[in-house]
């Protein structure tokens, strides 16, 4: 072939579906996801197998559509994004960008959490009296991968017996099928309803005597379940 022929020759256009084709996970990468954990300090084992139980329990968000291809072209057409950022889009979405999130959210909660051996200590209790504070409803606990946890923001170091001012009463506000996660947001973000210095955290609010039932209408609110 002569060089003036050779360098007529296109390269293959990228087939964007191949491309969004993701091979399995390396043992390498495994590795890695094992040390990370164990770096954190917590129970290695019980962590992994939690993000392996979490990992199980997710649906592919990615499937297959027969109307790929039409979208592909109407979402061009109409300048909602170029051919290029589309299968960007979809490139990522397939890799995993959206599970990646989820996971992230959900494993940020769990490392806000503390295992019942830690908050036994914390409170100078026995296993038996937290797990009976739990069933009166005096300590907030969700089990997870066959353990009981227990959510950091109900602890405070400077209230008595080191517990939340007015936890029984945000527990029992609690809605039965409320997420942990949810509810653990709902007590760390800043809430319109309790205003001091600013917007407070149900948290601060209350380790500062705010009124629980301020609290506790905020926990109730069905937008926030």
């Amino acid at each position: 072939m002569t060089d003036s022929a050779a360098s007529n020759v296109q390269p293959p256009e990228s087939d964007p579906k191949k491309d969004f084709r993701v091979g399995a996970a390396s043992d390498d990468a495994g590795r890695r996801l094992a040390q990370a954990i164990e770096g954190l300090g917590n129970d290695a084992d019980y962590f992994l197998d939690a993000l392996t139980e979490k990992l199980l329990s997710m649906e592919p968000l990615l499937k297959p559509e027969p109307d790929d291809d039409s979208d592909r072209a109407f979402l061009i057409a109409s300048g909602s994004f170029s051919a290029d950022e589309y299968d960007d889009a979809r490139r990522s979405v397939a890799r995993g960008s959206l599970q990646l999130r989820v996971v992230e959210s959900w494993f940020s909660s769990l490392a806000g959490t503390l295992s019942l051996k830690a908050i036994a200590g914390f409170l100078h209790w026995s296993d038996d009296e937290v797990t009976t504070a739990v069933a009166d409803g005096r300590l907030y606990a969700v089990e997870i991968s066959g353990r009981l946890r227990f959510p950091e923001w109900q602890l405070s170091l400077s209230s008595p017996g080191k517990l939340l001012p007015g936890l029984t009463e945000v527990i029992a506000a609690a809605s039965s099928e409320q997420s942990w996660i949810v509810l653990a947001g709902i007590m760390g973000t800043p809430q319109e309803d309790l205003y001091g210095e600013g917007n407070k955290t149900p948290v601060a609010w209350l380790r500062d005597g705010g009124d629980v039932r301020r609290v506790t209408n905020v926990v109730m609110s069905p937008w926030l379940t």
